[in-house]
């Protein structure tokens, strides 16, 4: 979603400047923390990693509250590529990663 300077113009600026702000959040930076590292091992964004499905797009407030900030962190493949990222990735800002590896689901009992 890319906001045109015309559009701008259309929407209050304050409205704008949330926007923008929001935006900014969806953007991770990095370098690769050395020559032939796999980019494929950075999965990206949490909030980017899935799709709400047309008729679920009201639940979508919902998953926002519930998640919060987990929404921006960012999944890697294991720990070495987020301990390669934390030392040699140039981040542009603080961010947490999680590895795929260390994920361990909850589940309920049967009873519940």
């Amino acid at each position: 979603m890319a906001l045109l300077l015309h559009d701008c113009l259309l929407i209050p600026f304050q409205q704008y400047m949330q926007t923008k702000q929001n935006l900014s959040r969806l953007n991770f930076e990095y370098s690769d923390p050395y020559p032939g590292f796999d980019r494929r091992s950075v999965k990206g964004l949490t909030a980017l990693l899935f799709k709400l499905d047309e008729e679920n797009a009201d639940k979508a407030t919902a998953l926002e509250v519930v998640a919060g900030g987990r929404l921006f962190n960012v999944v890697v493949q294991n720990e070495k590529v987020s301990s390669d990222l934390l030392k040699n990735g140039k981040l542009k800002k603080r961010v947490t990663l999680l590895p795929l590896n260390k994920i361990s689901p909850r589940t309920l009992s049967a009873e519940v």
